[in-house]
């Protein structure tokens, strides 16, 4: 599918100039067709905004960019040869964005959830050294994170980031999907407990963490069957 929707201010939106090709009619004539519109106060402020774009014959000509409420209320009048096949795609193209759109504020905030939530296990590995009477490095920490990541992703942040092409200094949470995230999110918690209220070494809290994880995806696989049956 073409790239039909562009998004302005996290808001998508279709411009008459992809209308107009899309549904086989001449720019200026939808052009007219949304002044009409806006004239008779159909078309609100928040439903289109002027804008432009840069013509065949590099010319910068105004267009219109419409949200898409303000395309759903503009179709039925604007007509063209295309018109039937140009309304399915549009339509279906807003419907993606959406989906689109959905999916990225789902990662984004489990992506935020993980950073808040990595901040309390560090908090008890840096009293757990100290009780220790050592002093807290970066590599008990890192040492930590990566036995999580070992446990969701089969293998360290580095080589997960090498095997696909991830920049080394790049947050490997940013990089990861939603799910992953989640796994990762509820291993950081337990290890918190297993830290602070079980006073469980490295390889009981590895060894309890994989256990857990494991458990999680049988109940994620059995929960998934039975939405599908």
């Amino acid at each position: 599918m073409k790239n039909l929707i562009k998004k302005v201010k996290d808001i998508p939106v279709v411009t008459t100039y992809v209308i107009a090709d899309e549904f086989g009619r001449d720019h200026f004539r939808v052009m007219n067709s949304i002044d009409s519109l806006i004239m008779s106060n159909h078309l609100g402020s928040s439903d289109f905004r002027a804008s432009s774009y840069i013509s065949k014959q590099n010319k910068e000509l105004p267009c219109y960019e419409l949200t898409e409420r303000g395309f759903l209320i503009a179709m039925p009048f604007i007509g063209g040869n295309k018109a039937k096949d140009g309304q399915v795609r549009l339509v279906d193209s807003f419907i993606e964005f959406r989906k689109i759109a959905e999916k990225e504020a789902k990662t984004k905030a489990e992506r935020e959830l993980a950073r808040m939530e990595y901040r309390p296990m560090t908090d008890a590995i840096k009293k757990l050294k100290e009780d220790e009477g050592k002093e807290p490095k970066h590599y008990h920490f890192s040492n930590e994170a990566d036995m999580i990541n070992r446990v969701v992703l089969g293998k360290s942040a580095a080589k997960f980031k090498s095997e696909h092409n991830i920049d080394k200094k790049a947050q490997l949470r940013d990089c990861l999907t939603p799910d992953q995230i989640k796994s990762i999110t509820e291993l950081q918690r337990a290890n918190t407990v297993f830290i602070t209220c079980m006073n469980w070494d490295y390889e009981q809290r590895k060894n309890a963490l994989i256990a857990a994880y494991q458990n999680n995806q049988k109940n994620y696989i059995k929960s998934n069957f039975k939405l599908n049956n």
